[in-house]
């Protein structure tokens, strides 16, 4: 275009002034044709991608996906008009190839980010996350296209400034160490399932718990019990112990195990008359021995009343068991399971089973330890 442009104004007699005004036309007429080129491939691919109101499409026009592939348009059309320029032939080359990396690199990074919004429509995005892994190929794309754009510049080779970054390994190394740790903690985490979005976790050496928000490359976002949001490091997942309770979701049950301490100065053999009177128990008809103890009848009782109720899981380990005495008192503990999962109607179960346990322990001769105050004193 560039040469016809020129013998055009030549045969206008424009001898002088025919090689500058051709050449500023070209790069006008070629970067109106690309905008506008730009615009029509834009408006054609959100049409057409969006007649059906998809969801997926929906999410690549948010993320930008087509408005990148359409600015492709602006570096073909400039290497097109510029091929037969003689002038500044360097200079066009090197800003459409430096045009062309950015653009590419901003479209992969475009397309990245849409692929997990889409895969965040699925359920399987709940318990396999790929956030860290889809960061991490965002990295290696800035990563390559920064290179790529350097050697442009400099005019060299990309091989050759990558083998002097061997160089520089070390202190990058120590530099960046927490965002390397970080780095490569995020993939642990994903590569072994450690933790995923919507698990409730605890972490006692940071005094931390709640529910996990969201899981990236550097930090794992929780949610405290008390709705305050706090990021974690994702090498603490590695470095440090913490508590998943992600199988009590599976299970769809949650543990009880729990203890209460009984006054030994209240436990007795039982008598005729206490036998008699505990076997006038529904729960205890026929299940109370002849030759034993108060708190021997009491765990028989309770542990036939945690049967007896349908929020306990009775598939699951259900015991009433007796822990080391010490000065205290002899500690009791209920271990079960309850069908709730979530905390409020299992604080509930459970308050109603111990409110249940100090209502009839006197029933049974026995009473609670409890450390003398001062009107005991008094009495």
């Amino acid at each position: 275009m560039y040469s016809m442009m020129v013998m055009w104004l030549q045969n206008w007699g424009l001898d002088n002034l025919a090689s500058p005004v051709a050449y500023a036309a070209c790069i006008v007429i070629g970067l109106a044709a690309a905008l506008v080129l730009r615009k029509v491939i834009r408006a054609v691919l959100v049409k057409f991608f969006t007649k059906g109101k998809s969801e997926r499409a929906a999410i690549l026009v948010r993320n930008k996906f087509f408005a990148w592939f359409s600015n492709l348009a602006v570096p073909v059309v400039l290497s097109v008009v510029v091929a037969d320029i003689g002038v500044h032939r360097v200079f066009w080359h090197r800003t459409i190839a430096v045009l062309l990396v950015f653009i590419v690199m901003l479209l992969l990074d475009s397309l990245i980010r849409s692929i997990g919004d889409i895969y965040n429509l699925y359920e399987v995005s709940k318990t396999v996350p790929i956030r860290g892994p889809l960061q991490i190929l965002e990295i290696a794309v800035f990563i390559v296209g920064a290179i790529v754009l350097i050697s442009i510049f400099v005019d060299r080779s990309p091989l050759a400034l990558l083998s002097g970054l061997g160089a520089m390994t070390a202190i990058v190394t120590i530099v960046f160490k927490d965002a390397i740790l970080g780095f490569v903690a995020g993939i642990q985490i994903t590569a072994n399932d450690l933790v995923r979005v919507g698990d409730m976790i605890e972490m006692p050496q940071r005094n931390i718990g709640g529910t996990v928000q969201d899981i990236s490359l550097m930090t794992v976002k929780v949610e405290g019990f008390d709705k305050t949001t706090v990021a974690i490091p994702a090498y603490a997942f590695v470095s440090e112990p913490f508590v998943n309770r992600r199988g009590i979701v599976d299970a769809g049950a949650r543990r009880i195990m729990r203890s209460f301490n009984i006054d030994a100065g209240t436990v007795q053999v039982c008598d005729a008359a206490m036998l008699a009177q505990f076997e006038q128990m529904p729960l205890l008809t026929g299940h109370v021995p002849p030759d034993t103890t108060n708190i021997g009848v009491f765990r028989e009782y309770l542990t036939a009343y945690l049967r007896s109720r349908a929020d306990i899981r009775q598939d699951l380990t259900l015991l009433v068991r007796q822990l080391t005495a010490a000065d205290v008192g002899i500690p009791l503990e209920v271990f079960a399971f309850t069908t709730a999962v979530d905390l409020v109607p299992f604080e509930a179960i459970q308050s109603d089973i111990f409110d249940h346990i100090y209502a009839v322990l006197p029933a049974f001769g026995l009473r609670l330890y409890q450390r003398p105050s001062g009107v005991d004193m008094r009495e």
